[in-house]
């Protein structure tokens, strides 16, 4: 089970995440962090599947229009 503190963290990032995809749209997100865009980074597909995640989470939850 995952502490109180690690649960904080995971809520802040995912907050975090909501908050960027707002402010520059997915369109952005697509070219900020794009595993295609980001050859060189390692960690791009990672990053790119959990922003994904959030936004889909949002779309759901209509937060972000189609």
């Amino acid at each position: 089970m995952k502490s109180a503190e690690d649960k904080q963290r995971l809520i802040a990032k995912f907050n975090e995440i909501q908050e960027e995809i707002l402010k520059i749209g997915w369109n952005g997100i697509i070219e900020k962090y794009h595993p295609d865009m980001n050859c060189d980074d390692v960690d791009a597909v990672k990053t790119f599947k959990l922003y994904k995640s959030v936004y889909e989470n949002m779309r759901k939850r209509m937060i972000v229009h189609c």
